[in-house]
């Protein structure tokens, strides 16, 4: 697990779950959404905590949601199509975390991240690969691990830097390592 500096933010959708436990991020101002949230209030909301956090802005924003190339599944869902709403966010955001599976894979993938990145003209740090977290919440301030190959994209759009953990699978409800 990463500790993540203050002020920081996380946003929850509640279809992480493994049917009675959600997977829940705990940070300075946690937002538990509903499914129904629209993507321009939750960049708006998000732009206001910022603007309130010290500093006027957040060093580290994770948005818990299901991921796949290219898109979050984060209230009604972002996409290529809408992340243009995170220029709203330019200079109040430091990281975004992405710990939804699959959400940098590919070209699409890394197409939506690198935009993302532009708009806050900051940092989005997302994997290439299913994750394999258990559902629970996560001790205050701490971001969980990645599984497999991590990519961060810089202010440019670029791939900054990428990192690789050993690849899982779920198998009988735990966490195993891909054979080779």
């Amino acid at each position: 697990m990463y500790r993540l500096p203050r002020p920081n933010m996380a946003v929850n959708d509640p279809r992480v779950s493994d049917g009675t436990r959600s997977r829940r991020f705990q940070m300075w101002n946690t937002w538990d959404i509903a499914t129904t949230e629209s993507p321009e209030h939750i960049v708006e909301w998000i732009g206001e905590v910022a603007r309130s956090a010290r500093g006027g802005r957040l060093k580290n924003l994770v948005l818990s949601c299901h991921g796949t190339a290219g898109r979050l599944e984060l209230g009604q869902g972002f996409s290529a199509e809408n992340a243009y709403l995170f220029n709203q966010l330019n200079g109040l955001v430091q990281k975004i975390w992405l710990p939804g599976c699959l959400v940098a894979k590919g070209h699409t993938g890394q197409v939506f991240c690198a935009a993302m990145a532009i708009g806050i003209g900051g940092y989005v740090v997302a994997p290439t690969e299913k994750q394999c977290d258990r559902a629970s919440d996560v001790p205050y301030d701490m971001m969980t691990s990645f599984e497999g190959e991590i990519l961060c994209f810089g202010p440019d759009g670029d791939i900054s830097w990428r990192g690789q953990n050993p690849s899982l699978q779920v198998e009988g409800g735990a966490c195993i390592p891909v054979p080779d």
